[in-house]
Parts: C-alpha cells; sequence; structure tokens
C-alpha cells in the first residue's frame, strides 16, 4: 500500500489530477450500474433511500467525532436545498436507469454542462456570446436525436434523464455558492443528511426486504458515492475544473461498453448521433469558456 502511495505522490499534480478525474467517473459508472441492476427487483424510489442512507452512515463512520462540528455553516438553508437538488437529480437518474437502455440515458444526461450554462446567464449573470449559444443549440439538438421524440416508439421515460440533468444543474450552480465559504467536507455531509431526511418517505412506503446480496450492493453503491465525490472533490485541488470538465466525456463512452457487455444493448444510430453533437459541444463550450477566461 506504502509502494502505491509513494508512486502516487512520484506522479506531476496534471498526472495526479488526470488519474482521479477519470477514476471519478469510472466509480459513478459502476455505481450506475449497480442502480441499473437493482432497478430490475425494486423500485427506483427503494434504491435512493438505500443509497443515501448507506451513504451517510459511512460518511459518520468516516468523520466519527467530527461529524457535529462539520455541521457547522452560515448558510444551512442553501446546503439543505443544494442537497435536496441532488437528492431530485438522483431520483430521476434512478428512474431512468431503470426504464432506458444504459447510453440513451447516459447521452441525455450529458446535456447537463449545457443546461448550466444556459442558467448562469440568469442566476450567475454571466455573459455568453453567440458562438456558445449556437455550440449551446447544437448540444440540444443531439439530446433531442437521442431521443428521437417522432419516432412510433417514443419513450416518455427520456424525460428522466431530462430533468435529472435539469435539477444537477441547478445543484452546479448552488454549489458556485457554496465553494466559497464551505469546506467541502461540510457539504458533502449535508447533502447525504437532506437525500436521506427526504428519502425517508420512499423508504417507507416502497419498502422491501432486500436479498443479503442485493443489502451488500446497497451498501457497496452509497460507498462508491462517497468515493467517486472524493475523488473529484480531490482532483480539482491538482487540476482547474475546466480543464477536468471534458473528461465528463468519458460517461458516454463508459456507458456505451457497459451496455453493451452487460446487457447486450447496441447503441442506435440517433443515440451515436446525438452523443457525437452533445460530445462535441461539451468539449468546444469548454475551449471557448478557457478562452474567454
Amino acid at each position: 500500500m506504502n509502494k502505491v502511495v509513494n508512486l502516487f505522490k512520484s506522479y506531476s499534480n496534471e498526472s495526479k489530477g488526470f488519474f482521479l478525474i477519470i477514476s471519478t467517473y469510472f466509480i459513478f459508472s459502476i455505481m450506475e450500474l449497480i442502480a441499473k441492476d437493482l432497478g430490475q427487483r425494486y423500485d427506483p424510489f427503494f434504491i435512493v433511500f438505500t443509497r443515501y442512507i448507506s451513504q451517510l452512515s459511512f460518511l459518520f463512520l468516516i468523520f466519527n467525532k467530527k461529524f457535529i462540528q462539520l455541521l457547522k455553516t452560515d448558510m444551512p438553508k442553501l446546503q439543505i436545498g443544494r442537497g435536496s437538488l441532488l437528492m431530485l437529480t438522483t431520483c430521476c437518474m434512478f428512474g431512468g436507469l431503470a426504464t432506458l437502455p444504459f447510453a440513451d440515458h447516459i447521452a441525455i444526461y450529458m446535456i447537463g454542462p449545457l443546461l448550466t450554462m444556459i442558467l448562469a446567464i440568469f442566476f450567475l449573470n454571466e455573459k455568453v456570446s453567440i458562438k456558445q449559444v449556437i455550440i449551446i443549440v447544437f448540444g440540444l439538438v443531439g439530446a433531442i436525436i437521442v431521443a428521437n421524440p417522432g419516432s412510433a416508439i417514443f419513450n416518455y421515460y427520456v424525460l428522466f434523464p431530462f430533468f435529472a440533468a435539469l435539477f444537477f444543474a441547478l445543484f452546479t450552480i448552488s454549489t458556485k455558492y457554496l465553494n466559497q465559504n464551505n469546506k467541502s467536507s461540510t457539504t458533502l455531509i449535508y447533502t447525504a443528511i437532506s437525500g436521506s431526511f427526504l428519502a425517508i418517505p420512499f423508504g417507507i412506503y416502497f419498502f422491501q426486504v432486500p436479498t443479503l446480496f442485493d443489502f451488500c450492493l446497497m451498501i457497496f453503491m452509497g460507498i462508491l458515492v462517497t468515493l467517486g465525490h472524493f475523488f473529484f472533490i480531490k482532483s480539482l485541488t491538482y487540476i482547474n475544473a475546466s480543464v477536468a470538465s471534458p473528461f465528463v466525456n468519458i460517461t458516454l463512452i463508459l456507458a456505451a461498453f457497459w451496455g453493451y457487455v452487460i446487457y447486450n444493448e447496441i447503441p442506435t444510430n440517433s443515440t451515436i448521433v446525438g452523443s457525437i453533437l452533445i460530445v462535441i459541444s461539451g468539449y468546444y463550450l469548454t475551449k471557448l469558456k478557457n478562452i474567454s477566461n
């Protein structure tokens, strides 16, 4: 273990950041796979409940005596509101994973960064150029192509990943405010507490007695969520957020890979074309933002 730590320390900050951000999205892809698998046997809202309870329990074990101390914040309402937005995101995410092909769900969810920029215009008064508006439109067109609303077999469940992306965009906007005055550990704890509290009615109403194996999967899912968030926060100590942003495109590649290997899901032409538009839009949007900065 010490050899691994020493090897990691020997790398440059940029290499460390790249390793952590790639690990983040790989971990999240495994978590989403577990959620999709559990969604075949349990109600998605019950899975949401187990995801938050297991994360909260894991965080309590990690921080132990510091847990109560880390609850101190000057913005408790915003912390709770942010946690609620992520909880809504999780509900829509798990609902979509249970009802849609893996790649289709992730492709539509990938419009999140585009929606974030749109919301930033209204909530953060950020200026957007004509080029950025055109790129945003291209990304939204890509999402429409993936959803394929004109098809005779249009699946209304595509609204799940769309609203997941919308709620996560609002979640991102609120995070920008909190990052200025709150510790990342405090924000992480409030996220788990808010989600757990709001998910209690789901846990009661949709309660099912899981098998021992599924119970272990639910616990493991909470651990992966916590580990993924930790890796993401840590990666941003080595590289800038603008450098990390394009790596979210790895999610689409992993979604297509896992969907094919595990569920034998072959992406349709509309999914491939729409995904390419979304990835290109996200990449060039980041490039333009870097130039403007």
